[in-house]
């Protein structure tokens, strides 16, 4: 599998300033600054995603700085106004046709996972999740009319809520227009600790992309599976590590090659393997396609102010269990990052 690439260019007068290289677990994406928009995310997906999903499709994504605005909010039960602040996330999506080269490899894991179980329907869902401390809270996009009204009117665009931006699936658009097709949305939210100092937005719904998933087990199991015919060369594997990619388990160390040796450290892993449509059982958890960003912030919980909240790395392409609440509590830690 190929290391992901992150292009980026930020203009500061006239100066192009940093193209950077960075090892993500999922899609390559190209980033650059323009029309007031910090980070492009282009949508180039890696050989075996192209090869489980003949109809995959990933959203390019433009994103703005994460801000801060203070609203006058109605409470619903009283009536009366007051103050609030909120954090929001501006966003430009764009379905652009994915790059599907065939890749050289004399071995393409191919896995079909059947089915697609996500319909083509755009429903976003972006979520922050602090983590200071070990503490995480979670934060979840929320609908405020007043507040959409307000971020609109001082960035001047229209913008979509999560409800308002449920739609088909555009038609995808040449990777070279111009000026293609797209829609602005905005990903508002609320009550987000006061002294949180590390945080991370994730952006589901942008991609179809998913994958069936069992584990954790210990490498020793994935070797009895792989023995036992149970474990596929097609199968994808993968060891908890956000900077290594999944990969076809005939590619991985002595699981299907008895004249290999295990990865460096496989015994103190925890692995987790796909599998088929057909193969799906109740131990089974979906994993969604989904862009993280993560921030952190060098003030207090006094004075609060957009311009302390700092960008901490790149953006990246990862999957992570859909549904939180059933997926084995190792997955959620890997999921959510924390440490």
């Amino acid at each position: 599998m190929s290391t992901p690439r992150l292009h980026v260019m930020r203009r500061s007068g006239q100066c192009l300033v940093a193209i950077a290289m960075l090892s993500g677990v999922a899609a390559a994406q190209t980033v650059q600054a323009t029309r007031g928009f910090d980070i492009i995310a282009k949508p180039v997906a890696t050989g075996e995603e192209r090869q489980s999903q003949s109809n995959l499709w990933i959203f390019e994504l433009h994103v703005k700085t994460l801000r801060m605005i203070e609203v006058e909010v109605t409470d619903p039960r009283t009536g009366t106004k007051r103050p609030e602040l909120v954090y929001y996330l501006v966003y430009r999506a764009i379905n652009r046709e994915i790059d599907r080269k065939t890749d050289n490899e004399d071995i393409r894991p191919v896995n079909d996972l059947g089915d697609n179980p996500v319909p083509d329907l755009f429903v976003s869902e972006i979520t922050l999740v602090t983590s200071d401390n070990g503490t995480r809270t979670v934060v979840k996009d929320s609908v405020i009319p007043e507040a959409q009204i307000a971020i609109g009117r001082r960035e001047r665009l229209r913008l979509l809520n999560s409800v308002e931006a449920a739609q088909p699936i555009p038609a995808p658009v040449p990777d070279n227009a111009e000026d293609p097709e797209s829609f602005y949305g905005v990903a508002i939210f609320r009550s987000v600790p006061a002294d949180t100092d590390y945080f991370s937005l994730f952006l589901s719904g942008f991609s179809n992309g998913y994958k069936l998933v069992k584990g954790p087990v210990d490498y020793d199991d994935l070797k009895q599976l792989a023995a036992d015919g149970e474990l596929h060369v097609s199968d994808q594997v993968w060891n908890g590590d956000l900077s290594v990619e999944w990969r076809a388990s005939a590619q991985v160390g002595d699981l299907h090659r008895p004249n290999k040796f295990p990865p460096d450290g496989a015994s103190s892993q925890q692995w987790y393997y796909t599998v088929t449509n057909d193969r799906v059982d109740e131990s089974v958890t979906v994993w969604r396609k989904t862009l993280v960003q993560d921030y952190w912030r060098p003030g207090d919980a006094f004075d609060q102010n957009e311009r302390e909240i700092r960008t901490k790395g790149l953006p990246r392409w990862i999957y992570r269990p859909d549904d939180l609440k059933t997926a084995p509590p190792s997955a959620v830690q890997t999921a959510l990052q924390l440490p």
